[in-house]
Order: structure tokens, then sequence, then C-alpha cells
């Protein structure tokens, strides 16, 4: 026996099905950049730490004078470019948790029920204010957080403080002369 039925494709295809296997894997792709950018974000960062410690200790341990000119130029130069990529490193995060900020919402909106709390989405600091810490005496020493001085702004403070560190001393030096 033969049917004669016209190809449905809606027959095998469920578009909400699809639309919500699209937007979990969405924002899993998000979520994953963002932890991948943190990663390169702070092996970057840990490579400035280590060769700013390298010029200042090498110097101050094995060098009987004062750091030269050109020393103290190279000191500037490095933490400024140690600067610069933490503050396009900090850009990145803010751009890219403000994509799974909207990827979460599309979530949220299309399968979240309206009866269970708000959904947070991972990384979501927006109810902790300015400052939060944990409960207690020994929470509040131990774990913090203080949104000017979060750890993500102080990858580009750190070498900013630093690269004032640097002109101040290259200022003196060259009075000095």
């Amino acid at each position: 026996m033969e049917v004669d039925v016209a190809p449905d494709p809606q027959l095998f295809d469920d578009p909400k099905k699809r639309f919500s296997d699209f937007a979990l894997k969405d924002y899993e792709l998000r979520v994953q950049y963002l932890t991948n950018h943190f990663q390169r974000m702070w092996t970057r960062f840990n490579y400035f730490v280590v060769i700013e410690a390298a010029l200042i200790g090498g110097k101050t341990i094995f060098g009987n004078e004062a750091i030269s000119i050109a020393g103290l130029f190279f000191g500037l130069g490095l933490s400024l470019v140690w600067y610069l990529m933490g503050a396009e490193d900090r850009f990145l995060v803010v751009k890219y948790r403000t994509q799974v900020e909207k990827a979460a919402d599309v979530l949220r909106e299309a399968l979240w029920p309206a009866t269970l709390p708000k959904y947070q989405f991972v990384g979501d600091t927006a109810e902790d204010g300015w400052c939060s810490a944990e409960p207690g005496w020994y929470g509040h020493i131990t774990g913090w957080r203080c949104e000017p001085i979060s750890t993500t702004r102080l990858a580009s403070l750190i070498p900013l403080v630093v690269s004032l560190i640097w002109l101040g001393l290259l200022i003196e030096a060259l009075l000095k002369r």
C-alpha cells in the first residue's frame, strides 16, 4: 500500500525546541568565551607582573646604583603597555558580560517560569550593590567585593599606578641631571 502524503518539514521540526536549543547553545558559547577571556587576561597580567618584578627586583638586588634613565623609560613604557592591555581587557570583560546577560534574558523570557524567583545568570552581580561581603565578621574580612576596585578593574588600575610611579621616578631622575 502506497501513501501519498506531501512532505511537511513541520512534521519532524519543532520551532520552539529549535529556538530553545539555539538560545541555550548561544548562552553556553558566550559564557565559555568570557571564561576564556578571563584566562587570557590573567595570563597577560601575570606576565607583566613578572617582568616588572624582574626589572625592579633585579636592579634592587644586583645593582648598587639607581636605575638608569633608559631603565626608567623602559619601565614606564612597559607599564603603559600593561595599562593599555588591562584597560582593553576590562572593556572586553564588560562587553562579554553584557552579551552573556542579554543571552540569559532571551532564555529567561522564553523558558523561565514566572512563578520562580528571578533567574540570575552566571556572573550577575547587579543585586550585590556597590560593595558587598559574606555574612559575619569573618566573612567581611575574607570574602568581599567592591565594584570600584573589582578584580577586573584592578587589571588596569594596578598598571596605571605602576606607570605613575615610573613616571615620578623618571621625572625625579631627569630633574637631578
